[in-house]
């Protein structure tokens, strides 16, 4: 909880920073660089994790790493994420500032499970379909889930709506127990 908190903490107030300068979009794909820079880059990735290198040499390096490539709204921001030694909350960080954003555009992640992989215009038709009921622009991420023998299972937030052929075959069976009771 307070891994989370921190991260929404700091995302919040990057995030109130870029709007207002109207930055929203490139800070949001200055923090995916960064992310992915230090997922794919093993050397910075330990220099800028290592507790022992003093926050100033890691904000040096930050710097030459990320000085041409990203906003120097983005490079102050690295700066002081290291100097209070919240480095490891970055991808997180990251998380937050990218649902902050899709607030803003209107935009909802949902998470679809199926039994076999949707084709891309599957997966797209979906996303339309719900978000036209929603109100909202649907971002899906896909899975697939073998258990469901068939269907689909897409979680909006707090939302479950289950289309999947086990859920309607356990309905089923219990319409059918409930009138066999009914009857006796």
């Amino acid at each position: 909880m307070l891994y989370t908190a921190v991260a929404r903490r700091y995302a919040q107030a990057l995030f109130s920073l870029a709007q207002e300068k109207g930055l929203m979009d490139q800070i949001e794909g200055d923090l995916a660089l960064v992310v992915q820079t230090l997922r794919d880059n093993a050397d910075v990735r330990r220099v800028v994790q290592h507790q022992d290198i003093p926050p100033e040499s890691k904000v040096r390096l930050v710097r030459e790493v990320f000085q041409s490539r990203v906003n120097p709204l983005t490079v102050n921001f690295l700066g002081v994420v290291l100097v209070k030694r919240r480095e490891e909350y970055l991808p997180d960080i990251y998380e937050r500032y990218v649902e902050s954003a899709n607030v803003v555009r209107g935009v909802v992640e949902a998470e679809v499970r199926s039994a076999v992989p949707l084709a891309a215009e599957q997966a797209e038709a979906l996303a339309q379909r719900l978000g036209a009921r929603l109100g909202k622009t649907l971002k899906l991420s896909t899975r697939v889930d073998a258990g469901l023998m068939g269907g689909v299972v897409v979680r909006v937030g707090d939302t479950l709506l289950d289309g999947s052929v086990k859920t309607r075959l356990q309905r089923m069976r219990g319409q059918l127990l409930n009138k066999s009771d009914l009857q006796a």
